[in-house]
């Protein structure tokens, strides 16, 4: 075994194949795990082909997709010609199905979706794989998918390497057309092969004779032979899943589905394309509701079409005549009362305020006058304040007296002794 290769160490070998020998190598330089593949020594010699080789892995490099793996070199080292991929923890689809059996339908679905896409990927750029099968697509631990070889099997299908007695692998996944040689090879073959993996992840098993060693009864089958429902092996599989899988698997590829969008059209509609019903279906389920409602009214107006006209005169005219001064009536009373209750009020304090400064004033004067002319000496605290309503007998006073005997500064009880004593 090869122990390092440029900057590459190697760890150990992954796998071997008709296209060669697969080591995982650590990247001394980047410090990363990655995969390369030393191509089978009858690919590389000759040069017209390595020259085609290297054009095609310059093709592959620009994929650059989640479900695509990264092709990140490729050169030649001594008398080998070298890929150096992706790196990718998990198994391969072949793997995965020889060991567990058939996939259940919601995970197979979640990975052809994932096929389809990176298919479709690549279509887009004028890629065509020619060569997907289970052993070419890897699976990731959290179930991502990995499409191996992209470009490459075109020029393995020129040199010869595809056919009778070759370690190139299984013929299964050919499309009849690939079978047939035809020259004008397009996107439509991809389908093909993408329909028989699905077909065993569903059933576990390819849709052909696994038990001959003819690759001719083989071809014959591909090419003339029907392909048995798959529920006869596996019955757990959907109506809408079967019907698909035949529709891709259509051994004339004008009936075939046509593209990889298509695929995914009828993946996400289940079997229907962008043709699905449920939306049409509740527009036709509402529609007879709302015209049993509608021929009510075109019924009236056969019979005569004078009715309708005043039937709409009344109904819209009168109600607004109505409706208008009832509206004025209850604004304007209480506007009224209101200004009145304001008026009453305050005209009722006007008037308290009236009586009581005409009281204060009046009353004030008439009581000070009565005073005067009964002689009566009204109380005083200062002895200068309003001597002249004294006598001579009473100016000697002193403050202190005429507050002692001042009959408001004395209790109820003394102020008749006082009074008596003046």
């Amino acid at each position: 075994m090869i122990e390092k290769i440029r900057d590459y160490k190697i760890i150990n070998k992954l796998g071997e194949g008709g296209m060669g020998t697969v080591y995982l190598a650590n990247d001394v330089m980047l410090e990363r795990k990655v995969a390369i593949k030393v191509l089978n020594p009858l690919l590389t010699k000759d040069s017209q082909f390595t020259e085609r080789f290297r054009h095609e892995a310059k093709v592959q490099a620009s994929l650059v997709h989640p479900n695509i793996v990264a092709l990140y070199n490729f050169f030649q080292e001594e008398d080998h010609y070298c890929m150096v991929m992706e790196y990718v923890e998990g198994e391969t689809l072949k793997h995965l199905i020889s060991s567990k059996g058939p996939i259940p339908e919601q995970k197979a679905i979640w990975i052809l979706s994932q096929m389809v896409e990176a298919v479709g990927f690549a279509h887009k750029k004028g890629i065509i794989h020619r060569d997907i099968k289970p052993s070419n697509i890897l699976i990731s631990n959290d179930d991502t998918i990995k499409i191996l070889d992209f470009g490459i099997a075109k020029i393995l299908q020129d040199k010869g390497l595809t056919k009778t007695g070759t370690k190139m692998g299984t013929i299964y996944y050919m499309s009849p057309e690939q079978i047939k040689a035809a020259k004008d090879i397009d996107n439509r073959t991809d389908i093909y092969s993408i329909g028989v993996t699905f077909y065993e992840m569903l059933s576990g098993r390819v849709p052909f004779n696994v038990d001959t060693e003819s690759d001719f009864e083989i071809m014959n089958e591909i090419v003339s032979g029907e392909i048995k429902d798959p529920r006869e092996i596996y019955p757990h599989i959907s109506d809408w899943i079967v019907k698909l899988l035949f529709d891709a698997v259509e051994k004339d590829r004008d009936k075939r589905i046509k593209s990889a969008e298509e695929f995914s059209q009828r993946l996400l509609s289940k079997g229907e394309g962008q043709q699905p019903a449920p939306v049409f279906d509740k527009t036709v389920i509402d529609s007879p509701g709302l015209q049993t409602n509608i021929p009510q009214t075109p019924v009236t107006p056969p019979p005569s079409t004078a009715p309708p006209v005043p039937v709409e005169k009344p109904a819209v005219v009168q109600p607004k005549q109505n409706l208008a001064p009832t509206p004025k009536a209850p604004v304007i009373t209480p506007k009224k009362k209101s200004s009145a209750a304001k008026f009453a009020i305050f005209g009722g304090i006007g008037a308290v305020v009236l009586v009581v400064g005409y009281f204060v004033v009046f009353g004030s004067n008439s009581s000070n006058g009565s005073n005067q002319m009964t002689g009566e000496e009204p109380w005083v605290i200062n002895k200068d304040y309003g001597s002249r309503y004294y006598g001579p007998s009473r100016q000697d006073l002193k403050s202190e007296d005429v507050i002692s005997h001042n009959p408001r500064f004395l209790p109820a009880s003394s102020q008749k002794a006082v009074a008596a004593s003046l």
